[in-house]
């Protein structure tokens, strides 16, 4: 696969988006939802394909800026870990410095699906001239309505496994937070580990847990993971577990998921493989809209978008 490509026309703009990998079905689709928008308008689109390395999306977003003289230009970012450390003021903070070298060149930021409002905030500031944007999914949201989802399936009492992604993304950080808050007064005991967002860490990790001397006994009511991937492979660790461990009981553990994407998560519910989702709007689509309207008609540019998620199967 090409780490990056360039569609649409050639015009005096220019969109650059950086994902992470292409191979997962959630970029591959955030990246054919903008191109499309683009291409409805006759922006090209350039993508490129971070291959899940940090350093490769910092060095081709300094070389989309270099290699693009005399175009309007803005990035479209879906960024790694990016959360600050405690103590670390916003002005030291890797990506903070990465987004104010490209606005410095005069290219725009907008980071896709998850950042930081105050990063925005104080960019917009110092450059206010340039289009300076977060569009994210509520992932607030996201966690309250998987709360609502464990409400329904356990009683008080129950113990629940939540699978994060990586905890120094806000993604992360924001979904766990819906989900404390929408459990809170319900009496359900909630212990987390970390998948970092890969079916085999979050395998290994649920497998670890059960299988640890001071819980292999002890009852498991349900499972949620901050993704589809991490849930299906919270599956698979139940069963595997429920075989070797003789405990019949983890088979019938139902395992809530999220992102939702037709051919994954929702699939994965019809299928009976996840017993619910939440289905989330990729941010691709709604970025590319707002550009477009701010470039062609100045527009004002809202600073923070959040899209909304839905539960699947709806709930009443």
């Amino acid at each position: 696969m090409l780490t990056s490509r360039v569609v649409g026309s050639s015009s005096e703009s220019k969109i650059g988006l950086f994902v992470f990998n292409q191979a997962d079905e959630y970029h591959r689709r955030l990246a054919e939802e903008a191109c499309d928008a683009a291409g409805q308008h006759g922006v090209a689109v350039e993508v490129h394909d971070a291959g899940d390395t940090a350093a490769k999306q910092a060095q081709d977003l300094v070389r989309f800026a270099a290699e693009n003289p005399g175009k309007r230009l803005c990035a479209l970012v879906v960024p790694f870990a990016d959360a600050i450390a405690e103590g670390i003021a916003i002005q030291d903070d890797a990506s903070y410095r990465l987004a104010r070298r490209l606005l410095q060149k005069g290219v725009g930021w907008i980071m896709l699906n998850h950042g930081r409002a105050e990063l925005v905030t104080a960019l917009r500031a110092e450059f206010p001239s340039l289009p300076l944007a977060l569009v994210a999914i509520d992932n607030h949201e996201f966690g309250r309505i998987q709360a609502r989802f464990l409400r329904g399936l356990v009683k008080p009492g129950a113990k629940v496994l939540c699978v994060r992604g990586n905890p120094f993304d806000t993604g992360c950080q924001e979904r766990s937070a819906g989900l404390k808050e929408g459990l809170r007064g319900a009496g359900i005991d909630l212990e987390e580990v970390d998948g970092r967002w890969e079916a085999p860490i979050a395998e290994s990790e649920v497998r670890r847990w059960i299988a640890s001397p001071l819980r292999h006994q002890t009852p498991l009511h349900a499972v949620v993971a901050q993704d589809d991937v991490m849930a299906l492979a919270a599956r698979r660790a139940l069963d595997r577990a429920a075989q070797e461990l003789g405990r019949a009981d983890l088979k019938g553990i139902p395992v809530i998921g999220g992102d939702g994407l037709p051919g994954m998560g929702r699939r994965w519910v019809d299928e009976g493989a996840l017993t619910a989702t939440v289905s989330v709007t990729l941010p691709g689509r709604t970025a590319v809209e707002l550009l477009w309207r701010h470039w062609k008609d100045s527009a004002p540019l809202p600073a923070v978008t959040r899209l909304a998620p839905t539960p699947y199967p709806a709930t009443r």
